[in-house]
């Protein structure tokens, strides 16, 4: 039995099969080469690259090493419906063998560090080599979004301006296109005349290649015929010569030769009289054919004359010009709206690295082998976010049975001082707003990040769970 799901990841649709027979086995469809993966491992490590993190190996409660596998992050994105909307963070309790599991996938969805990593005798040197990596790959981009805004001269504050511009051109021939139109309409009456005739040139010309290879083929085998000529001719004058070796008058020692090289000599003159008749033949083939090659370009030439003419005598011609002026201008402006995108996307690109050098030298720290630890500051700079935006989302939900809301020092969210569990006092549509504010709020925070979330939140049917539509609506909005 097979189960498949498809989402679009970056532009790109990747598809998942998964046999639910009793060995593990998960199809992969990304537009390269469909992998194949044979164990929850491999597929934890091509998970978490998906969503552009390196693998963690975390230690498990009994002090284990364990791969991060994708079945304990899915649900800070996916809610179930049976017990999602009951808890902030929903797992099974065969699937909850982590050490501080909720936290260690905010942690990892965010851009943290881990709270827990597997430590062995090798961390240290392959967190340093990470962070080199990392750091090699910031000079890299850093010097290609310095190039960018270089050779293209850019102008902050200048991007605004083009797309302004863009749109008032663009306007403007949106309100001529009937003048468009009627002078496309001129043109095609020529334009159907002159594709006949360039494709007309284009069998002439394929025809003048062919004559051009046929007469050197034919030149090349008069040179082979006329070497081979050469060779008897020797050889008639070598038999003159050796019959003076024989005493007898009328000596025919060498007639059986002679006979042979003067038949073959005859035979070759023939066939080089024959080929210089066929080399004639294709020159003669040749002229006509460029004959007709320049008849047919005058005629091309003539008819774009005449187009010209026509369209410079309608009375749109005037009006073209500036269209054609505006046209332009709009090229002009497209390439350099290009040149400020593919700077935005490599900026964003520079700053994702930055990002994960601040990743990279974090765990370096914290794989140190005498104890180093990781600074508090951006630990406590994302509860603050969550924070914030946890907060906010309540508002946009339209709970009016909260005053605040939190995250403490292990990421459990607080509200009005107490930690939100299934125990906790919350209930019906307050308890399903809570829900919906901290899904909301982690997918915000590891966005602005640029931490490793996939930017999409699953709901498994909200609706059922007592939450005024009008809510509901504005926090899709």
């Amino acid at each position: 039995m097979l189960s498949s799901a498809a989402q679009t990841v970056e532009g790109q649709t990747v598809t998942l099969t998964r046999n639910l027979g009793n060995e593990f086995e998960l199809l992969v469809e990304d537009g390269n080469e469909p992998e194949v993966f044979s164990s929850p491992r491999e597929y934890a490590r091509w998970f978490a690259a998906m969503l552009g993190a390196d693998p963690r190996q975390l230690t498990t409660k009994a002090g284990a090493v364990s791969e991060f596998y994708a079945s304990l992050i899915i649900p800070a994105f996916w809610v179930d419906q049976d017990n999602g909307w009951t808890n902030a963070y929903f797992t099974p309790a065969n699937r909850n063998f982590i050490v501080d599991q909720r936290q260690e996938v905010i942690r990892f969805l965010t851009g943290l560090p881990a709270r827990h990593p597997f430590k062995d005798k090798s961390d240290y040197e392959k967190s340093k080599e990470d962070a080199e990596r990392v750091e090699k790959l910031v000079d890299m981009q850093r010097f290609v979004v310095e190039r960018l805004r270089t050779n293209g001269q850019l102008v902050d504050g200048e991007e605004s301006g083009l797309i302004e511009r863009r749109a008032l051109i663009q306007a403007e021939l949106d309100a001529n296109g009937q003048t468009i139109e009627a002078v496309r309409s001129v043109a095609a009456f020529f334009e159907r005349d002159i594709g006949k005739l360039e494709a007309e040139l284009l069998e002439h010309r394929s025809l003048a290649a062919a004559l051009s290879r046929r007469k050197g083929q034919l030149s090349f085998a008069l040179s082979e015929l006329s070497g081979e000529v050469e060779i008897l001719g020797a050889n008639v004058q070598a038999s003159e010569l050796l019959r003076q070796f024989c005493s007898r008058e009328g000596c025919e020692i060498f007639a059986d030769s002679e006979q042979s090289y003067g038949r073959s000599l005859l035979y070759l003159k023939d066939q080089i009289k024959d080929l210089k008749v066929s080399d004639t033949d294709v020159s003669h083939e040749e002229e006509a054919v460029a004959a007709s090659v320049a008849t047919v370009e005058a005629q091309i030439a003539e008819r774009h004359r005449a187009r010209d003419g026509a369209l410079a005598a309608s009375p749109q011609a005037q009006l073209m010009t500036k269209l054609n002026t505006l046209t332009r201008d709009l090229v002009a402006v497209q390439v350099r709206l290009a040149s400020y995108q593919q700077f935005a996307v490599e900026r964003q690109k520079f700053e994702k690295l930055l990002d994960k050098r601040e990743q990279a030298n974090a765990a370096m720290l914290v794989a140190r082998p005498r104890g180093g630890k990781v600074e508090a500051d951006p630990v406590i700079d994302v509860r603050r976010q969550l924070t914030d935006a946890m907060q906010r989302w309540l508002q946009v939900l339209g709970t009016i049975n909260t005053k605040s809301a939190s995250f403490d020092e292990d990421f459990n969210p607080v509200i009005d001082g107490a930690k939100f569990s299934p125990t906790s006092h919350q209930s019906g549509s307050t308890r399903t707003r809570i829900v919906l504010a901290f899904h909301a709020a982690v997918l915000e925070v590891a966005l602005n990040r640029h931490g490793n979330h996939p930017g999409w939140l699953v709901f498994d049917a909200p609706k059922q769970h007592e939450l005024d539509q009008r809510d509901f609506d504005a926090y899709l909005r």
